[in-house]
């Protein structure tokens, strides 16, 4: 059974940061009552064998009515709730919906638009975040810690590509979810189960969207575009919660869409297989060893595996470990066009990142020699970061750098092709890029007369921070 909600058009472009309120925020649709809250169980326990997988709402809700007003009243003559709890009928009614249909008391906040992110530590202490900045507490999601890990566990099964555990054995799990969330979950070596829940709210983006939003101007975003359809091999860096994913998507749409794209991730974020824009991609998830640590297989395993099903791209979600090797092997051997993100604080870091994690990897080559593929793998670093205007915290593309092999050092040379504004911290155009990749971009229909343009309503690059 999948599980659905309505994805909501939260602002992928604010973040979850802001006031935070010290006592739960009433949450439409949201019980609180602990005995509603148990009621949810054994009212889905009633009528299990009449609730086909599958089954549309308008055919099993009124199965579920039906026997949620029985047991409301039951509950209301044996004085375990008082009689205006038949009032929300139509609440614990959802609530049982959910449960056996989607994510249980989460689904309420899934369905509101504004909402982005879910964090539980233990199932009576909860998080919401919005799109606004703000960030309140809500009320309980289960009846004890028990139960929310049953939960979870559920939900583990039901999504992602397979079948995740949850349990002491195996204390952690990440899963997607269908409806564009993403599921993180920890017991046995916390406290208490902790549960974090993202909602991509931005997946059919586009750059013109962004340039809406802020995230680029129309220079920095016709540039973009230019270098992907001129097939340049593209990083992505930022901090965590940056953008990194939404821009990726949005970088995604401007790849032809006769073009054979191969997508690879821990779990899926990016959703390019479940949008109209691409017709011809192959998306991969990894797996995750069972417990007893067979089954597994990495991201490392899958651009590997992936480069047998003749795709022209290769995109990864997040590049953590050591899947940066066969990564920049692809970028340099046939797969150009390809792009990645990579958690790094400024575009600099993104090479000692790089060699960080190519050497945790047990990759056995010289600093050198893992600098000098980088150079000729990567042509573009972007990088975004986050910032707060006074209203709401912000994302935007800050720095966008060319690469290009080491010349007099050791580390690969580049070339910055667009920095941060002093006021704004934007990305504007400082530096005239390669007469390679000028050539590269020209022929991809790129205007190069709007790089000049773009510098002469700026202050010099000299006067610019880095």
């Amino acid at each position: 059974m999948t599980l659905q909600w309505p994805p909501g058009p939260a602002n992928d472009e604010v973040s979850d940061t802001g006031p935070q309120a010290p006592v739960p925020a009433p949450v439409r649709g949201a019980l609180s009552n602990p005995r509603l809250i148990a009621g949810i169980a054994e009212i889905t326990a009633m009528i299990a064998a009449q609730l086909d997988d599958g089954a549309a709402a308008a055919e099993v809700m009124p199965v579920i009515r039906d026997a949620t007003r029985r047991w409301l009243e039951q509950a209301v003559r044996s004085g375990q709730l008082p009689a205006s709890a038949g009032g929300q009928l139509d609440e614990l009614a959802a609530a049982v919906h959910d449960r056996r249909y989607g994510l249980g008391p989460l689904s309420v906040y899934l369905r509101d638009p504004q909402v982005e992110n879910v964090d539980i530590n233990g199932c009576d202490s909860v998080w919401i975040s919005y799109a606004t900045g703000e960030r309140v507490a809500g009320p309980p999601v289960a009846a004890s810690d028990d139960a929310l890990i049953a939960m979870v566990r559920t939900w583990a099964t039901r999504g992602g590509q397979t079948a995740r555990d949850f349990s002491a054995a195996a204390p952690l799990v990440n899963v997607a979810l269908s409806g564009s969330a993403r599921l993180t979950a920890t017991m046995s070596v916390t406290p208490r189960p902790c549960v974090s829940l993202r909602l991509h709210g931005q997946l059919d983006i586009t750059l013109a969207r962004l340039t809406q939003l802020g995230t680029v101007d129309t220079t920095a975003a016709a540039f973009l575009a230019g270098a992907v359809r001129s097939r340049c091999n593209i990083i992505i860096t930022g901090g965590v919660n940056a953008g990194k994913t939404t821009l990726l998507r949005a970088l995604a749409r401007e790849i032809s869409p006769g073009e054979r794209v191969a997508t690879l991730e821990s779990e899926y974020e990016l959703f390019l297989h479940e949008l109209q824009q691409h017709a011809d991609v192959i998306p991969f998830e990894a797996r995750e060893p069972n417990s007893e640590g067979s089954g597994g297989v990495s991201l490392h395993d899958l651009i590997a595996h992936a480069l047998r099903h003749n795709p022209r791209r290769i995109i990864v979600g997040e590049v953590r470990r050591d899947e940066i090797l066969p990564m920049l092997e692809a970028m340099n051997s046939g797969q150009e066009g390809s792009m990645c993100t990579l958690h790094a604080n400024s575009p600099a870091e993104a090479f000692d990142r790089i060699l960080i994690l190519g050497l945790r990897g047990g990759l056995a080559l010289a600093e050198r020699a893992i600098h000098i593929l980088v150079g000729m793998a990567v042509d573009l670093i972007v990088h975004v970061r986050r910032g707060y205007d006074g209203t709401r915290t912000v994302r935007y593309v800050s720095e966008i750098l060319e690469v290009m092999p080491p010349g007099d050092t050791d580390r690969p040379a580049v070339n910055r092709l667009f920095l941060p504004d002093p006021q704004t911290g934007r990305a504007v155009a400082a530096h005239t890029p390669s007469a390679g990749l000028l050539s590269r971009l020209a022929s991809a229909g790129f205007d190069l007369s709007l790089l000049d343009q773009h510098r002469s309503h700026h202050q010099p690059p000299g006067t610019w921070r880095a």
